[in-house]
């Protein structure tokens, strides 16, 4: 028989409760943010039809989705179907895997967002917010802080035009890094139309404007001499070239860098737009309370995804070589794929496995509670069962996580299976102590010990955990 592996696939991770325990706590302060804001939780499937997936995402997207194969009998007997037909003979792979495909794993939690739109219009109230906390699957190159099975928590607002709400994505993204405890962050701010009417400005031809953006998406990796190679390469004209590296490599606050492209952008149809809408954006973001630290204006920026069209988001912290730690834009046409006309959304997203790695490597995880258990009540024999069960029943109607250690086996195991779980209070309950009505508590982490009553063990629990934050 052959050996079955015990790893997990790769790409995907499996998590113990100490590893847990960091990602429920950034999961907890992010929900926390959303709701502030008025957003409401939503859940999608994690399965959907293959077709509502397809071209929405690029074509790099579109190889990275994860496709369900017909199963069993069904996937025989259409494979059996196409070689009878010879219909097998000269398709490419991709058309092959998309007829034997009819559903795929969710590759984001925007496109499921969109087709719940569209399905249940008459049971949403716009403008609709909504957050969103769930996996989804990419058949990527794992890598540090990249996986094939990862989290998204997603804030969208679906129904308003209005780029207050645009605003109200960068605060969002500014309290919920801040609350994280990042102070090296900034979040990178510009428009889909922005970069297009710089590139119809600079004469870049409109069949290789699309060449001209996967070479700029990779101007923080190469650098604006490798940009330069990358446009030379797609056979733009030199004098195109030279305009457009110029446009996007302007600097300054955002207002200044308007300033500069304006005059640039403005007799093109979409340029005026773009300026407009990132001028109202930055205003409010100034009335919500970001401080101008927190974000630039990038000119630059790209975001892969097809369906954004406004106002786009990207946050980086300074130094760091993860990338983007969150990211959206605006995407007004992405409904409309699904319900035949147009409805306005904006949202942002979250990568919690870059936020841990990042929160890892700043030092902002030391400390971290390891369980969500406070105390241990040791179990010194069968006739202390009682006293131990009453003492660990009173803990956790006061509000303390208690774990009843089920075994009499001697105190001072019972003390290092805690230390090792790393709980930080015990209560030991021996004969004397169950005489009196009594336990000692000990704080595992300072050595520090003192007898409590029954009916004082809860507030004197909370009292210590309150001293160790």
């Amino acid at each position: 028989m052959a050996r079955i592996s015990t790893a997990p696939v790769s790409g995907a991770r499996d998590f113990l409760p100490r590893d847990l325990a960091p990602r429920n706590r950034v999961f907890r302060l992010l929900r926390e943010t959303f709701e502030r804001y008025g957003y409401e939780p939503l859940e999608t499937p994690a399965i959907e039809h293959a077709s509502a997936l397809e071209g929405k995402y690029g074509e790099e997207g579109e190889r990275l989705l994860f496709r369900i194969l017909k199963n069993g009998r069904d996937l025989e007997s259409a494979a059996s179907k196409l070689l009878a037909e010879g219909e097998a003979a000269g398709r490419s792979a991709g058309a092959l895997a998309r007829r034997f495909s009819e559903m795929a794993l969710r590759y984001d939690l925007t496109v499921p967002l969109a087709r719940v739109i569209a399905a249940r219009q008459n049971d949403i109230v716009m403008p609709f917010r909504r957050y969103q906390m769930q996996p989804v699957w990419r058949a990527d190159r794992p890598q540090r802080g990249r996986y094939r099975e990862f989290y998204q928590c997603d804030v969208d607002c679906v129904g308003s035009r209005s780029m207050l709400v645009d605003a109200e994505m960068a605060a969002i993204h500014y309290e919920a890094f801040s609350a994280l405890g990042f102070d090296n962050f900034v979040t990178n701010i510009s428009h889909r139309g922005l970069l297009d009417a710089l590139m119809e400005a600079s004469d870049v031809p409109e069949g290789q404007r699309g060449a001209a953006r996967v070479a700029i998406d990779k101007l923080d990796k190469i650098g604006p001499d490798g940009v330069r190679a990358e446009l030379q390469k797609a056979a733009l004209p030199e004098r195109a070239v030279d305009a457009l590296l110029e446009a996007i490599s302007v600097s300054g606050t955002p207002e200044s860098i308007l300033s500069s492209l304006r005059p640039m952008v403005r007799a093109t149809a979409q340029g005026e737009v773009s300026a407009r809408e990132l001028e109202e954006t930055f205003a409010a973001m100034r009335a919500l309370g970001v401080p101008e630290r927190r974000y630039a204006l990038n000119p630059s920026m790209v975001r892969g995804a097809e369906y954004y069209t406004g106002v786009i988001y990207e946050t980086t912290l300074e130094g760091s070589s993860l990338g983007s730690l969150g990211g959206g834009g605006r995407y007004d046409r992405l409904v409309g794929m699904f319900l035949g006309r147009d409805i306005p959304a904006v949202g942002i997203s979250f990568g919690v496995d870059r936020i841990l790695v990042a929160m890892e490597d700043a030092g902002l995880l030391a400390g971290e509670a390891v369980t969500t258990t406070q105390a241990l009540v040791t179990l010194f024999n069968a006739e202390t069962a009682n006293a131990a069960l009453a003492l660990a029943s009173a803990l956790r109607a006061g509000g303390v996580s208690t774990e009843l250690y089920p075994d009499p086996k001697g105190v001072g195991q019972q003390l290092g299976f805690a230390n090792r779980r790393g709980i930080p209070l015990a209560f030991i309950v021996g004969p004397d102590e169950a005489a009196r009505g009594e336990a000692t508590l000990r704080d595992l982490r300072s050595g520090e010990q003192r007898s409590v009553t029954l009916g004082e063990a809860a507030a004197a629990a909370l009292a210590a955990l309150a001293e160790m934050e």
